[in-house]
């Protein structure tokens, strides 16, 4: 096994030879509603209110996570809604769930025993949730239900509010430190933890192309290798050919946004814009 390390945060990879108000599932928790200001409804053109936290803090409701929406909505005219089959452990028979882009972008569907599934994000519009005041916006569809809203400011004000994302103030700062130990056709990355990040995004890069154009990570860079990675480790098969190496970078995010690929000091240029420049970051 080798290993390498450059500066602190590029590494590089060179080649050689159930009733009503009982909810009918597991989940018994919510991040809604978190100034107790009924924060909690969203509106259904043929449906009525929807209430994510019917029964008070920590039943049924709504729980806002990084990547994934769990928990309930209850409606006096369909009953429950559920935001994803974790709520009833049936993923393993059908696998459905609303989920988060970590930056408040949800996508997927909910599914009603009454109702059938509801898209939060149709074409024409999508649910978003501010990660500044936990807000929601937007509008899921449902074949059967038509248009459910989110927020309005009238003429009657409503909106559902999450308590998600709130304590975090910004995004991570700094660079991890990153080390790259290959056996056989596997590369290891692993790398320090970044005060603040709750995920991490690694790209990766041609490092002769990087070299013979003085430092331009925007024709270097060759793909996103993991995004949204939880772990501080990855792995990845790509082999570099005989003679030639690849570079790998790091940077940390949460809700507020993302992290810096730079690490300053003698550093010239900005490789957060040239990588974005080139098309191939990571989203």
């Amino acid at each position: 096994m080798r290993r390498f390390v450059f500066s602190c945060a590029l590494a590089l990879a060179l080649g050689t030879a159930v009733a009503a108000l009982t909810a009918p599932g597991l989940a018994l928790a919510d991040n809604v509603n978190p100034m107790n200001d009924d924060s909690q409804y969203a509106y259904g053109e043929n449906m009525g209110w929807l209430n994510a936290q019917p029964q008070g803090p920590g039943g049924p409701g709504m729980l806002v996570g990084a990547f994934g929406v769990t928990g309930w909505l209850w409606s006096e005219n369909l009953g429950w809604v559920s935001l994803s089959c974790a709520n009833t452990a049936s993923c393993a028979a059908v696998n459905y769930g609303v989920t988060n882009d970590g930056f408040g972008r949800l996508s997927g569907f909910a599914w009603s025993e009454t109702a059938g599934w509801i898209n939060f994000s149709p074409a024409s519009s999508a649910v978003t949730i501010d990660p500044a005041t936990g807000i929601f916006s937007g509008s899921a569809w449902g074949e059967n239900v038509g248009w459910i809203t989110f927020s309005a400011t009238g003429p009657v004000a409503y909106k559902i509010q999450t308590s998600w994302c709130q304590r975090t103030t910004s995004p991570p700062t700094g660079a991890p430190s990153l080390t790259l130990a290959t056996s056989g056709a596997t590369t290891q990355l692993a790398w320090t933890s970044l005060a603040g990040a709750g995920w991490y995004d690694v790209v990766s890069g041609d490092l002769g192309a990087l070299s013979s154009s003085g430092g331009n990570f925007t024709s270097a860079t060759l793909s996103c290798v993991n995004n949204n990675l939880t772990a501080t480790s990855a792995a990845t098969s790509a082999t570099p050919p005989v003679g030639k190496g690849f570079w790998f970078l790091v940077r940390g995010e949460d809700c507020k946004g993302n992290g810096t690929y730079d690490e300053g000091g003698a550093q010239v240029g900005s490789r957060d814009a040239e990588i974005d420049a080139s098309g191939l970051t990571c989203p």
